[in-house]
């Protein structure tokens, strides 16, 4: 699937509502499914081709949820804490830019894995 050009600054625009989208959903799982828990927290953390996202807190610990490229908004679930998996066909999972903002590509806990 290829997705239509987009300016770097609705990529980051359309990343940004993403991550706020997503911080909700989250937020929103936890709060209806794990009252005893601290709400985690999505942090972004901005590399040079990728926006790392990763989730938690400091009592519990961090993973990664997702990466995003920065170059066209395509979404890959982790393949390790610095590495998003980017190897096959199904290695895009969505993106930001889409119809659904990237929101059909990710549970509370990540990015998904392919179907």
């Amino acid at each position: 699937m290829v997705e239509e050009a987009y300016e770097p600054i609705e990529i980051e625009y359309a990343f940004n509502s993403f991550v706020k989208r997503a911080e909700a959903m989250v937020k929103d799982y936890y709060t209806d499914h794990y009252t005893s828990l601290e709400l985690p927290d999505l942090v972004v953390r901005s590399g040079r081709k990728y926006w790392k996202i990763i989730k938690g807190t400091d009592e519990s610990g961090w993973t990664v949820w997702g990466f995003v490229r920065k170059e066209d908004g395509a979404m890959f679930k982790p393949a390790s804490w610095n590495a998003p998996f980017t190897k096959g066909p199904s290695a895009i999972r969505g993106y930001v830019t889409g119809h659904s903002n990237g929101m059909n590509s990710v549970t509370p806990y990540g990015v998904v894995y392919a179907k």
